[in-house]
């Protein structure tokens, strides 16, 4: 577990290689964890994989534990009633940086090209998101395991990857609504990303 953390977000999938699974939230409270959702989740187009040893541009989705990011975004001026984390909104100054350089793996606002992601165009996705946590700060950070693994809104009919992602957890923009109701700062989320094979490093149960 992530030390002080008191709310998790637990994606899982059968094994390695599982292209979907579920995504649910718990909250601790008087030393008692209890599920507060529970939503069917879409993960990278080859699915699962060990996120200690994940290279970027595999398509997948990386296992492992961290703190998430510290604020939601979403492509609407302001964030949907109830949510409690800080919220940006998506410009066209809004990049996810792939830069090999201080800023892998941050929001950078830029009004020039940044290697990464523009995140404006992916209007249907980032609809609204937020960061995993994975390979980026305050977590370890190692340049070449990937950026960008958020948890956002389904892809659009006619994606290229049918219903799967290029790494991130998709989810229904209705859920994603109700998690950023439920997401509270000062409980110190956290994200764990496993399968639920027993017996391996990659084992949810690991963690």
């Amino acid at each position: 577990m992530v030390p002080g953390s008191s709310q998790i977000i637990i994606i899982t999938g059968p094994e390695l290689g599982s292209k979907s699974g579920t995504l649910r939230v718990f909250n601790k409270d008087d030393g008692r964890w209890t599920e507060v959702l529970a939503t069917p989740a879409n993960f990278g187009q080859t699915g699962l994989v060990n996120g200690a040893t994940r290279v970027s541009g595999h398509l997948n989705t990386p296992t492992g534990i961290w703190r998430i990011g510290t604020f939601v975004f979403g492509q609407h001026a302001s964030a949907p009633g109830g949510t409690k984390m800080p919220y940006r909104p998506i410009t066209a100054r809004s990049w996810w940086s792939a830069e090999n350089n201080s800023t892998y793996n941050t929001w950078v606002d830029s009004s020039s090209h940044v290697n990464g992601e523009h995140l404006q165009d992916a209007q249907v996705q980032y609809e609204y998101g937020f960061n995993t946590g994975y390979n980026s700060p305050p977590n370890t950070v190692v340049h070449g395991r990937g950026t960008a693994i958020f948890i956002h809104c389904f892809e659009p009919p006619g994606n290229k990857l049918g219903k799967y992602t290029h790494g991130c957890i998709a989810i229904a923009p209705a859920v994603m609504v109700r998690l950023f109701g439920l997401i509270d700062p000062d409980r110190h989320p956290s994200c764990a990303i496993g399968t639920e094979k027993m017996g391996t490093t990659t084992s949810i149960y690991s963690y």
